[in-house]
């Protein structure tokens, strides 16, 4: 682990602190995020039948706000802090999300954002949250992603050229240079979609998109379904590696301010149609490692680029969406499949890695995945709540054995 990065105590210039180096890695961020798991929101959008205008309008309010609250918070501490949204929550929404109206969802989405911020002011909460174990919390994860590998292997099944095309470039590009490799997946689903004849072309034009405000609902079946459910996974699924990445490249940044402000960014977003938004985890290797700046203290302006850029890019979200509805539903299965790929290993890893012999993980995905809804209560709920009950159970019998040798 590298050695903790001291704040400076005299005050920093953005500009002389900041280098080509900086710009790119914010660049990349940003770039690599939209190839990605920004596109994840087109999934949600046709799964529970929303306007194209209510998908732009998520996406315009992720970009803001994340993009706002990274410049803050990297100011702030002068530590490199990237901002994105839950992206386990937004792939738990495309299950979760259908059957439930929007302003219903849009009311979930405001309760979780209170209760984030609630999480960064009471320091109990946040060690009950945190007390769940961590390879139950990445067996979560784990169940929420892996049915979008699925689906890009069902896509292989009806396209093979376009997505064997998709999967060649990402494994090809990444052994060269990782951070660009899912950049890759989409140039390549673009010219072999071109190349095969299956894309859709439609007219596109370079216009501002509009927020879309929705006037929140409120429902207990809401709050139990989504807004419980998504509050989870962002505390499990981007807080608590975002803050490990950040430590691991030597930044440990207060945990109460960071979780506060994404609180009341996510406040505002949520207002305009977007759930979660987090601490970023799978991108802030590239803000925070040392291809941002060689100089530990001054990589705060790469993540200052990537907010800033994150705003330009979500100015003209809808330009966005409607490249996306070009491309064939099978390039998309495989851009997001694969986009989450390394999420789903390290989930798995982490759900099984030292503990041998234990069943609460597994309990954990077979009942998230098999989609049941017991008292019309999601299947994320039900499963983590299975799972904890098994490593309870496992404890207590562990903890009888050793009495009994004894």
């Amino acid at each position: 682990m590298t050695a903790p990065v001291l704040a400076s105590p005299a005050p920093r210039n953005f500009w002389q602190d900041t280098q080509s180096s900086a710009v790119l890695a914010g660049l990349i961020a940003v770039i690599i995020g939209w190839a990605g798991p920004n596109v994840l929101v087109y999934s949600v959008a046709q799964a529970a039948h929303l306007s194209d205008a209510t998908a732009m309008s998520w996406l315009w309010a992720h970009a803001i706000f994340t993009g706002l609250a990274g410049i803050f918070l990297s100011l702030r501490t002068r530590m490199p802090i990237l901002n994105t949204w839950s992206t386990p929550g937004i792939a738990f929404l495309v299950t979760a999300l259908p059957g439930i109206p929007f302003a219903e969802a849009v009311g979930a989405f405001v309760t979780s954002a209170v209760l984030v911020f609630i999480l960064g002011t009471f320091k109990p909460l946040t060690r009950a949250l945190g007390a769940i174990p961590p390879h139950l919390a990445a067996a979560l994860n784990a169940a929420i992603l892996l049915p979008f590998g699925f689906k890009a292997a069902q896509a292989f099944g009806v396209q093979p050229a376009l997505v064997g095309a998709m999967t060649l470039a990402y494994f090809l590009v990444r052994q060269i240079s990782p951070r660009w490799a899912v950049a890759a997946v989409l140039v390549a689903g673009v010219g072999a979609s071109a190349g095969l004849g299956l894309w859709h072309p439609a007219p596109i034009s370079l216009a501002l998109t509009q927020p879309q405000f929705v006037l929140p609902v409120f429902s207990l079946h809401a709050t139990v379904n989504l807004a419980l459910p998504l509050t989870l996974l962002a505390f499990t699924g981007q807080f608590v590696p975002g803050f490990g990445v950040l430590k691991t490249n030597g930044y440990q940044p207060a945990p109460g301010p960071v979780l506060r402000t994404c609180g009341v960014a996510s406040l505002g977003a949520a207002f305009v149609g977007c759930h979660n938004l987090t601490l970023g985890a799978l991108l802030a290797n590239i803000v925070s490692g040392p291809e941002a700046h060689p100089d530990a203290q001054k990589r705060y302006t790469a993540a200052i680029w990537a907010g800033g850029i994150n705003i330009c890019f979500g100015l003209f979200a809808g330009t966005f969406v409607h490249l996306m509805g070009i491309l064939p539903a099978e390039a998309l299965a495989a851009l997001a499949g694969i986009a989450l790929l390394g999420a789903m290993g390290s989930s798995l890893q982490g759900a099984f890695q030292g503990q041998s012999g234990s069943l609460a993980a597994p309990i954990i995905i077979l009942v998230t995945l098999s989609g049941i809804t017991p008292l019309g209560i999601g299947a994320a709920f039900w499963g983590i709540l299975a799972g904890l009950a098994v490593f309870a159970a496992e404890r207590r019998g562990a903890g009888k054995m050793v009495q009994a040798a004894k």
